[in-house]
This record gives C-alpha cells, sequence and structure tokens, in this order.
C-alpha cells in the first residue's frame, strides 16, 4: 500500500520536472512575441526615412546678387544720359561683368555710343566722352568709314535691308566684253536706311488695310539709299564700283557673320557650265574672203584666222 502511493508521488514529481522547462519556454516564445508586434507597430506608425527625406524642402544655394542701373526704353546713339533714362534691379553676380553700369554716377558727361536696349545691362563699350555730331557718327567705330549708296526695290532685297541689318555687296559689271558678278565687301553693317537709324517695320500688309494703303506703306517701306559702315578700304572699293557698274545687297542671316567661300569675278560662262565652255575650246574664229583677180576674172577664196592666212 505504502509502496503504491510512493511511486505514485514520484510519477507525479517526474511529470512536474518535465513541464516546467516546456512553460519557461512558452511564456520565452510568448515574450518574444509581443515585443516584436509592439516595437514592429511602433515604427509602422513613423514615416519612414526615404519619405521624410522626400518631404523635406530642398535648401538651394543662395546666388548673390548686384544692383545694377538699365535703360527704361531704347536709348539712341549720340544721346547724352538723364537719370531718368535708367532705374535701378538687381541682377545675378554671375551675369555682371567687370565692364557692366552699375549706378548713374558711371554715366555723367557720357553719350551712347551705340543702340542701349530697354531692360539690357549697359556696357561701357557703348558709352563715349565725345558728344557725337550726330546719331550717326556715334556708330562708327575706329578705323571705319559710312558710306550711303543708291538702291531700289530689288537691290536692298525688297525693303528688307533696314538698319541694324548685315548684307554682302554684289558688283555686276562688264569685264573684258562679258557681265561678271564679284563680291567686294561681306558682313556689311547697314548703319541707316533712307536716314533711320532703327529698322522701319517690314514691308507686309498689315490687316484692315486697303490694296492702295497697302502699296503705299510698301512704297515707303523700300528706302532709295543705305548707309554702309565699312573698312576704308572696302568703302573706296564700293564707291568706285558705283562709277562702272550697278551695287546690289544680299541679305544675310543674323547668326551668320562670318566670310564667304566665293573668291573672284563670276562670268555669264558660268550659267552654262561645262558645255558652254567645251563650245568655246572647239568655236574658231575664221574670217572668208574673195578675191579676184584682175586679169583673169578668176576668184580665189582665202581664210584668215587671228591675222593669219590658212591653207586652203
Amino acid at each position: 500500500m505504502f509502496q503504491k502511493r510512493g511511486s505514485f508521488v514520484q510519477m507525479k514529481r517526474r511529470r512536474g520536472a518535465l513541464l516546467l522547462p516546456q512553460i519557461i519556454i512558452l511564456a520565452s516564445v510568448f515574450f518574444v512575441t509581443v515585443v516584436g508586434v509592439a516595437v514592429f507597430l511602433h515604427f509602422s506608425s513613423q514615416p519612414s526615412t526615404a519619405a521624410t527625406i522626400a518631404t523635406q524642402p530642398e535648401v538651394l544655394p543662395q546666388v548673390g546678387t548686384v544692383e545694377v542701373i538699365v535703360p527704361v526704353s531704347n536709348i539712341q546713339p549720340g544721346s547724352a544720359f538723364q537719370p531718368q533714362m535708367f532705374k535701378r534691379e538687381r541682377k545675378p553676380e554671375v551675369v555682371v561683368s567687370p565692364d557692366t553700369v552699375r549706378s548713374f554716377d558711371e554715366l555723367k558727361g557720357m553719350y551712347a555710343r551705340g543702340v542701349l536696349v530697354a531692360n539690357r545691362l549697359v556696357n561701357r563699350e557703348f558709352l563715349t566722352s565725345l558728344q557725337p555730331v550726330n546719331a550717326l557718327t556715334a556708330s562708327i567705330p575706329p578705323g571705319y568709314r559710312a558710306i550711303a549708296i543708291p538702291v531700289d526695290a530689288t537691290s536692298s532685297v525688297e525693303g528688307w535691308a533696314q538698319a541694324g541689318a548685315r548684307v554682302d555687296i554684289v558688283w555686276v559689271t562688264e569685264y573684258t566684253g562679258r557681265n561678271t558678278a564679284s563680291v567686294i565687301a561681306h558682313n556689311a553693317k547697314i548703319l541707316s536706311a533712307n536716314r533711320r537709324t532703327e529698322g522701319a517695320p517690314g514691308a507686309q500688309r498689315a490687316k484692315g488695310k486697303t490694296a492702295a494703303a497697302s502699296t503705299a506703306a510698301d512704297s515707303e517701306a523700300i528706302p532709295p539709299t543705305v548707309t554702309l559702315l565699312l573698312s576704308v578700304q572696302d568703302a573706296m572699293k564700293v564707291r568706285l564700283a558705283t562709277q562702272h557698274g550697278k551695287l546690289g545687297l544680299v541679305l544675310r542671316g543674323a547668326e551668320d557673320t562670318g566670310g564667304v567661300s566665293i573668291t573672284g569675278a563670276i562670268s555669264e560662262a558660268s550659267l552654262f557650265g561645262e558645255t558652254f565652255k567645251a563650245t568655246q575650246i572647239t568655236q574658231r574664229r575664221i574670217t572668208v574672203v574673195r578675191v579676184k583677180d584682175p586679169k583673169t576674172g578668176a576668184e580665189e577664196i582665202m581664210k584668215f584666222e587671228l591675222g593669219r592666212r590658212l591653207p586652203n
């Protein structure tokens, strides 16, 4: 009896000893699970680092600015500067050069050498301390000359060759019995057209105008003369060419400021190509003369080429 009860107690102790480690393990797993869920819920409720960086405004480096003066409206060459012609503005320091005018004190007693464009920076290159005689002389740099030539609708490119445009000057004349054309000046600037130092509106028909009114406006847009800015040598060539032929202007593009690849004169032969040249080579000028013998009355045919008699 006592032996059975003792064995039962021993069995119960053994079961308790086996259950205790299992309970400890389950409690540990439960604790770790709870802690993990809590940490996950905590971080999931906060915005991620990438999202936080993305939402922060980008801080750009501060660019320094400089106070300068700019024209209120266009200022023509030869104009004396007045304070009311300018206004103060702040421009980025990177676009302001050492030659940029920053205050009106630098303009006192100065005159405009070229056109000063409204709201643009003023460069000292366009200033002069000498009072120009007129707007045209203010636009002539040292070493250059202004020369006027007559033009019409064709030679002025329908009037599009206005002040400020760049042109090539073509000279057409008769040379050694043949008409030739050559460019005698490249990239010449037009200073004025019909005494206008600003480009006139294009010769295009405005809306709402009658045909007669548009024709009259087109005629006014075509200047009878233009004044060109040329070097001294080119000015002499142009003046001489006006006495021995006809001049025409060839309008250049705004970005085309280089020279031209054509050198020398172009004759009428180039219009016919190689065929005309071959014909010229094979063509001979032979003069035929009939001579009659006064005694016999017989006629003899003689052929001459360049003053030399050819054999029959």
